[in-house]
């Protein structure tokens, strides 16, 4: 090999390298070129191998919180999908409502990243409640119960109203205008028409949400509005009690009363009494409002004429009387059935009564005429003849002015004291009637006495088994009892 000194021909650059030098420089530079090329392949192969195999997937979080990874948001759309459908099959008579919670994703990219989508589902799928979509009942500010919709709850608060109030009884129209006639009519039995119903307490009904097992069936729920517990009551009766009274006071019937009581008849009780007041209350009670009619026979007006032609003791009849007839209508209030409170709101007259006119030769004196006037002046019903709270009230009641007058013509049979009636006075008119006044103040006559008719026989009291200041007044032929208004 030649060797060359550095410094040799240092001053002619025309002098030539030598050809090997040249030659290694060359390779070293293609060798550089092509490391560096091999170097940037490989970046970019690695690259693309990192690409190729890098996933997306999904992070499940609920409620803020991670419970998983999914490949798609859509396998968690599915599976609420499944979970409801699994309720309506479990629960095809109710709406159900699948509780989630708030569900949210994050994409997540990793190389050769993997999700674990079912033990996501799975976990997710455990955090899930259901509840049922009904409706809840609500009786004075208290949850009776849960149905499946509102259809239901109203349907059993119809039924609970129909028991009392069947739609045949309903008032759908005001009765007719009577017109007066000169027929008579036979008295007929009570009509009832219900005008109004509705419920005691405050009824609430709203939607709500429960465990399906909680949801009540239609009868379930009836029975616990329905159904009640009784209580046992016992009052003793105080001085100035009366059975009105003490029903108003307990929120009860009069009707329990007499009915939990068989001892006490009409209104006679007295202090020391001990009542049974033992009723059962439903959690819900019905209240009917209801017109009760009633048509009565009114006996015909007997006018007597004296004739001096006849002899004493002789009558005559020169013109048959004829029977008319009234329709008393009473407003009644019931709860539950029982009655709580009656009012009589109209006397009509649907037909005429024709008097009977007698001509006698001499008026006996102390001898009635069958007819009857009222025995106080300005006279206002409070209480009427009949059956009242489960037992007969055997007159009427009456208040006006405090003079009590006989109402007929007769002698003085009594005049005394007899229980329940306080201070009493009874008349025999000698034609089978007789007439009883009781509860006066003061008596103004004696047995034996004769009366005319508006002649004063005491002063209206509250003496006896009153319940206030008024006149207790009864019409009796031939020992049974009558309806004074039939005579009145």
């Amino acid at each position: 090999m030649i060797a060359f000194k550095r410094n040799e021909h240092p001053s002619n650059p025309s002098f030539p390298e030598p050809p090997s030098r040249r030659r290694w420089i060359r390779i070293l530079l293609i060798a550089a070129v092509a490391i560096a090329a091999l170097a940037v392949a490989a970046t970019i192969g690695t690259k693309q191998y990192i690409n190729t195999h890098t996933y997306s997937y999904y992070k499940v979080l609920l409620d803020g919180q991670a419970v998983g990874t999914v490949e798609d948001p859509a396998q968690v759309d599915e599976l609420v999908t499944s979970e409801t459908a699994k309720l309506e099959k479990a629960y095809p008579n109710l709406e159900m409502k699948l509780h989630v919670g708030a569900i949210s994703f994050e994409e997540v990219r990793e190389y050769k990243g993997e999700p674990q989508t079912q033990a996501a589902l799975d976990k997710l799928a455990s955090t899930f409640t259901s509840t049922a979509v009904g409706t809840e009942v609500i009786v004075g500010g208290k949850v009776i119960g849960v149905v499946k919709n509102e259809a239901t709850a109203q349907a059993v608060l119809k039924q609970l109203q129909d028991k009392y109030a069947p739609p045949s009884r309903m008032k759908s129209a005001q009765p007719q205008v009577t017109t007066l006639s000169t027929a008579p009519k036979a008295a007929s039995a009570p009509v009832n028409r219900i005008s109004g119903v509705k419920f005691a307490e405050k009824v609430e009904i709203s939607p709500a949400e429960t465990d399906p097992a909680e949801v009540l069936g239609q009868d379930q729920l009836l029975r616990l509005l329905s159904g009640g517990m009784e209580t046992d009551t016992k009052y003793t009766v105080q001085a100035g009690d009366c059975v009105g009274c003490i029903a108003s006071k307990f929120d009860i019937s009069p009707e329990v009363i007499y009915k939990n009581n068989p001892a006490v008849q009409d209104d006679l009780i007295k202090a020391g009494d001990v009542l049974d007041l033992t009723v059962k209350k439903p959690a819900i009670s019905v209240v009917t409002t209801e017109s009760q009619s009633e048509v009565i026979t009114t006996e015909p007006q007997v006018i007597i004429q004296n004739k001096a032609t006849l002899k004493k003791g002789e009558s005559k009849v020169i013109q048959e009387g004829q029977a008319g007839s009234k329709r008393l209508t009473y407003a009644v209030v019931k709860q539950n059935g029982y009655k709580m409170s009656e009012e009589l709101v109209s006397i009509d007259v649907l037909a005429k009564s024709v008097p009977k006119i007698i001509v006698r030769g001499t008026k006996v004196v102390g001898e009635g005429s069958g007819t009857f006037s009222y025995p106080v002046s300005g006279a206002r019903i409070t209480s009427t003849y009949g059956t009242r709270w489960g037992r007969l009230h055997k007159g009427i009641d009456l208040v006006g002015s405090s003079t009590i007058k006989a109402a007929d013509e007769g002698v003085v049979e009594f005049a005394g004291t007899k229980s329940g009636y306080g201070n009493v006075v009874i008349v025999n008119h000698r034609n089978g009637y007789k007439t009883l006044y009781g509860h006066l103040r003061s008596i103004s006559v004696s047995a034996g006495e004769t009366l005319e008719r508006g002649e004063k026989l005491g002063i209206m009291g509250n003496t006896g088994r009153s319940t206030g200041t008024h006149l207790h007044f009864e019409i009796s032929k031939n020992g049974a009892l009558q309806n004074p208004l039939k005579y009145l």
